[in-house]
């Protein structure tokens, strides 16, 4: 049997906060319900995540910073129906449950072909060094859903070189994305601040940047750009099951 949808009546008249602190010792993250953002996140004193901010990106002003969740997918929909991705980043999420050091959010969405699709969002700061973040896609309907999504992290870096698994990158290079394949975990150095990535289901990495601001973007999905080809069965969730996927950050030094 699914069991994902939140019956515990407690939460059924709670008020929707806005922004969120979770402790945990020296470790920080500030949680926004709007896009169920992770606006900054500081481990063991160190700021990981550039703050999310506005800056100016041509003619046009943009979020940058933080870490959003890109769903039903990471990137483009060739049949232009879903926004760039996605809807997460753009509704309000509800709280299902709140503590000092972890939060679920959730979000039942009436984006067409996903009306019985319940998204569960949870964050926890475990110890000082390490943040999770923890996707559950519940189908709830009959026929299967497809999704391919990822998390869009903005980690801090005020230079342009950066490694990823032992190979060095340019950020100056990399403004059209550049897809490496990582399975469970990657190693990732921005000046000096080196980070341990470990994921579930998410073994495609998205790195980027527009130096638009100090952040360089190293990105799990579960297949990059999927939406932009055809759809395959690892895609689909079937009706009445749900799916996972996991990253854990740990601040190695």
């Amino acid at each position: 049997m699914l069991e994902c949808y939140t019956n515990d009546k407690q939460f059924e008249a709670q008020i929707i906060m806005s922004e969120i602190i979770l402790r945990n010792q020296s470790a920080t993250m500030q949680v926004n319900t709007m896009g169920g953002y992770i606006d900054s996140l500081i481990l063991k004193g160190r700021e990981v995540l550039f703050p999310k901010t506005s800056v100016r990106v041509g003619d046009d002003t943009k979020l940058r910073g933080g870490m959003h969740v890109c769903l039903p997918q990471f990137g483009p929909d060739s049949k232009n129906h879903l926004a760039q991705h996605g809807f997460g980043r753009t509704s309000d999420w509800e709280i299902r449950h709140q503590n000092e050091s972890d939060i679920g959010l959730k979000l039942i969405s009436t984006e067409k072909g996903y009306e019985h699709v319940e998204w569960l969002l949870d964050y926890s700061l475990p110890n000082e060094n390490e943040a999770i973040a923890i996707l559950t896609v519940c189908n709830y309907g009959e026929s299967p859903v497809r999704t391919s999504p990822g998390f869009h992290p903005y980690f801090t870096a005020a230079g342009t070189q950066f490694d990823f698994n032992g190979a060095p990158y340019d950020a100056d290079y990399i403004s059209h994305t550049e897809f490496v394949s990582s399975d469970q975990d990657a190693h990732v150095a921005f000046d000096g601040l080196k980070l341990d990535i470990r994921t579930h289901n998410l073994p495609v990495y998205a790195l980027w940047s527009d130096r638009n601001g100090q952040y360089t973007c190293a990105e799990p999905t579960a297949e990059g750009n999927a939406f932009l080809s055809p759809a395959r069965g690892g895609q689909f969730v079937s009706g009445h099951s749900k799916k996972r996927y996991a990253m854990k950050i740990r601040l190695m030094a």
